[in-house]
């Protein structure tokens, strides 16, 4: 048995969501106030309202907002449907059906679903936060001349006892008692605010349900109490005399009635159960108060789910897991959450008689049904199979006031078979940086190294008045073709996804002869960046090079040209020491520096400017038209930028962000950043993420 799905209505920042989930690990990833912990909060409503009376800011504010006229007279309410499946068992007892009988779904015929002989059976509970009907005529009295959002909170603050958490069935619509729905799942939630105070209380439970078993075979009360009689019998026979003395005066001893002083031990044994941490090596011990947050949060966790009372039908809510954990542990943690599954698997197919390996069950422990982790850890994601990822954005859309959460299963996203490869590749290259994207509001793709570091500069640059990394904006490094692997997690999403791809345009033929440049815009024309599903899609733009720039590097240099201080200074950050002489010392001309390669010193460096001078200078002598000649120019330069760039972009990056100086030795140094204009394919799509 697990919950298969919630719909819920205007709870929190829900509006109107639906969230499936699979019987098995379901991490829910997304950035800041996406929905996560308000998830967890649901699924333990279905065990634990009589923890929760309800407040005002349960009920989505936004929804109140926008319909507050119609909240005057009708009260609002909280809806949250849990869909139940369970797979009966008819080879033996299985107790599943009896937890929510009151809650099955019947098909049209009135049988319920069966797969591949196995009978299925869904359930759905209704759970509502509600105005009590009787109290009607006083809500719409206090509301009436609350014409504003904050004077109708007031009063709804007011007649908040007046609400309450109810369950019904969807078919009959009737109400269930609470203990009926509280029986269907044993649901155990680990909040991100971990203490060490709450670890005893949930171990004693545990502990206090083993001693029973000793109830009746070890009187240890008894050998207690004669133990303290003997070890303090000074002070029982000193109390004895003085009632002796007394008791008859007072009148307390009256014929066969005395008082007698004792020692009797009548307690709890599971109240003296402790932790003890305790050094390995010398032996010493100390208080679990003493130790890091981390190791203490890691502790609270593994007690909850080692110490259950109940492991059949069971969720388990873990938030944030990874909260003062040391990388390397969060990896650990999860591993261990997965591998607790996956001997349930085991354990499961066992039962049924299929031979499995059970090397991976872990001293016969198991977590039946599902465990629900919410998580903003790269870590964490980067280990985790993407199929149990689960994306909640929350978007706004103030021009037509629309606020909602938007639920992404990753399973579906891959499910279409000309996915499969990239599915897989996804799986390879998904590392603790590339995940970051999955918990970002806009992403920009880029090809290389040198790109995601500049593109905050760039961004700052282009006058767009955010911060890349303060605005959940994550610049990913895709490498090369691999964009189809990553963009349809985008698809069918309001995240708005920036590409920008190299266009690659060849500038000598395959004889090795130079290609007419106005072969460069047919080529821009003719190419496809992406997919067309991708291109087609409203929230993904694909930017590429414009002016003559076959990459990223290359054209920054073109879009710069007009500079000769800031294109100099460039090519020293990626050329030899030797050449930086022969490069301060000549224009940037391409004829001028034909005619005193000789003075190039290092004979290696030499021979490589010669070689690819070559081809350029022949098409620039040959033609006459001198936008043709200024073009060539141009692109000798920028392309031998690029041919010593191509190994070394972090290293330019790092450059081109840190204090130098320019061409002139004696300036001040400052950023070359500041000096350089950011090429235009870049700006065009820095604005349009913007919007």
């Amino acid at each position: 048995m697990y919950l298969k799905k919630l719909h819920i209505k205007r709870f929190r920042n829900f509006d109107d969501t639906e969230i499936a989930f699979q019987d098995g690990i379901n991490i829910i990833i997304g950035p800041n106030n996406s929905g996560k912990s308000n998830l967890l909060k649901v699924i333990n409503l279905l065990d634990n309202i009589s923890e929760n009376e309800g407040s005002v800011h349960d009920f989505n504010k936004n929804d109140l907002h926008k319909d507050l006229q119609k909240y005057k007279t009708e009260p609002p309410s909280v809806e949250i449907y849990y869909y139940i499946q369970h797979s009966l068992d008819l080879n033996g007892f299985d107790d599943g059906i009896l937890r929510f009988k009151n809650f099955i779904v019947y098909n049209e015929d009135g049988n319920v679903l069966t797969d591949d002989g196995n009978y299925l059976i869904s359930a759905i509970v209704l759970l509502k936060y509600e105005l009590d009907p009787k109290f009607l005529n006083d809500y719409r009295e206090e509301m009436k001349n609350k014409d504003n959002l904050k004077d109708f909170l007031l009063s709804l603050e007011k007649l908040i006892s007046k609400f309450s958490w109810n369950y019904y069935n969807t078919t009959s619509h009737q109400s269930i008692k609470k203990n009926e729905v509280q029986s269907i799942f044993n649901i155990d939630y680990i909040p991100a605010d971990r203490n060490t105070d709450g670890l005893l209380p949930h171990t004693q439970k545990y502990v206090k349900k083993r001693l029973d078993k000793y109830e009746g075979k070890i009187d240890l009360r008894s050998n207690i109490t004669q133990l303290l009689g003997v070890n303090f019998a000074e002070i029982t026979d000193e109390m004895k005399t003085l009632i002796e003395i007394d008791q008859g005066r007072v009148g307390i001893k009256n014929g066969n009635n005395s008082l007698t002083p004792s020692f009797v031990y009548d307690s709890s044994f599971e109240r003296y159960f402790q932790y003890i941490f305790q050094d390995t090596t010398l032996g010493y011990e100390m208080p679990m108060k003493n130790n890091g947050l981390g190791y203490n949060n890691l502790v609270q966790i593994y007690n909850i789910i080692a110490f259950k009372i109940n492991n059949d039908y069971n969720l388990l809510l873990i938030e944030e897991p990874e909260a003062h954990l040391h990388p390397a542990m969060q990896y650990k943690l999860f591993r261990y959450l997965s591998d607790l599954k996956q001997a349930d698997e085991i354990s499961k197919q066992q039962e049924s008689g299929e031979k499995q390996d059970s090397t991976n069950i872990d001293n016969g422990r198991v977590i039946k049904n599902q465990i629900f982790v919410t998580t903003h850890s790269p870590n964490i994601t980067a280990a985790a199979n993407i199929d149990d990822m689960i994306s909640l954005k929350y978007y706004r859309n103030f021009k037509v006031n629309e606020h909602k959460v938007v639920s992404d299963n990753l399973k579906n996203k891959y499910a279409k078979e000309k996915y499969v490869n990239s599915k897989a590749h996804l799986a390879k290259f998904l590392d603790v940086t590339r995940s970051d994207m999955l918990f970002a509001y806009k992403v920009i793709l880029v090809e290389g190294l040198a790109e995601k570091m500049l593109m905050s500069a760039f961004a700052s640059k282009c006058g767009i008045d955010y911060e890349i990394e303060a605005n959940h904006i994550s610049v990913v490094e895709v490498g090369g073709i691999n964009f189809k692997h990553f963009l349809p997690l985008f698809l069918e999403t309001n995240i708005r996804v920036l590409c920008f791809r190299d266009c690659d345009f060849k500038y000598f033929n395959d004889e090795d002869k130079f290609n007419e440049l106005s072969m460069y815009q047919k080529h821009l024309i003719s190419m496809k960046p992406v997919a067309e599903e991708f291109l087609n899609s409203e929230n993904i733009l694909v930017k590429t090079q414009k002016h003559l720039g076959s990459t990223f590097e290359n054209e920054l240099f073109l879009d710069n040209f007009t500079n000769f201080d800031v294109v100099k200074t460039l090519l020293k950050y990626v050329t030899p020491e030797s050449l930086h002489p022969f490069i301060q010392a000549l224009e940037m001309s391409i004829e001028e520096w034909n005619e005193n390669l000789d003075q190039i010193s290092n004979a290696k460096t030499r021979k490589k400017i010669s070689s690819f001078i070559e081809p350029y200078i022949n098409h620039y002598n040959s033609t006459d038209d001198e936008e043709t000649k200024v073009n060539i120019e141009k692109l000798f330069f920028a392309n031998l930028f690029l041919s010593y760039a191509e190994n070394k972009k972090g290293d330019l990056a790092l450059n081109i962000l840190s204090k130098n100086t320019l061409e002139d030795s004696d300036a001040d140094p400052h950023y070359i950043i500041d000096d350089l204009i950011v090429p235009e394919y870049i700006r065009e799509g820095l604005e349009w993420l913007k919007k």
